[in-house]
C-alpha cells in the first residue's frame, strides 16, 4: 500500500513538471505593434528624429500620416525604408512645417566638430 501511494506521489510530481515545462514552451501571445512602431521600423537617416519632432509640433496630424502609411505598408504598397529627408518632405508637402536641430560639423585633425567650434578655433590662432 505504501508503495502504491509513494507511487501516485511520484507521478504527479512528475506530471506537474511536465505541465510547467509545456506552459513555459509554449507560445506567448505577441502583442501586434502599432502603426507608429510599424512605421519607426522602416525610418533611416534621421528619420525616427524627424518623425518625433512631427509629433511634438502637430500630434494630431502627425498621427493620421503615419496611420495611413503603417497601412500602405500593411497591404504591401510601400515596402522600401524612409530616410529622414523622404518624411521631412512628404510633411511639408502637406503643409506642415515645423524645425529640425541641425549641425554642420566639419573634420578637424581626425574628429568631427561642429563648424562653430572649428571657426572659434582659427579665430583664436
Amino acid at each position: 500500500m505504501e508503495e502504491d501511494a509513494e507511487i501516485r506521489l511520484l507521478e504527479q510530481k512528475k506530471l506537474e513538471a511536465l505541465r510547467k515545462r509545456i506552459k513555459a514552451s509554449a507560445p506567448q501571445p505577441t502583442r501586434e505593434k502599432t502603426d507608429r512602431e510599424i512605421v519607426e521600423g522602416l525610418l533611416y537617416d534621421r528619420g525616427s528624429e524627424v518623425l518625433e519632432a512631427a509629433y511634438e509640433s502637430y500630434p494630431v496630424q502627425t498621427d493620421a500620416i503615419v496611420k495611413e502609411i503603417a497601412s500602405m505598408i500593411k497591404n504591401g504598397r510601400m515596402a522600401e525604408r524612409i530616410s529622414g529627408g523622404e518624411l521631412y518632405s512628404v510633411f511639408r508637402q502637406i503643409g506642415l512645417r515645423f524645425k529640425l536641430k541641425t549641425s554642420i560639423r566639419v573634420q578637424d585633425r581626425g574628429k568631427l566638430v561642429d563648424l562653430s567650434e572649428k571657426l572659434t578655433r582659427i579665430g583664436e590662432e
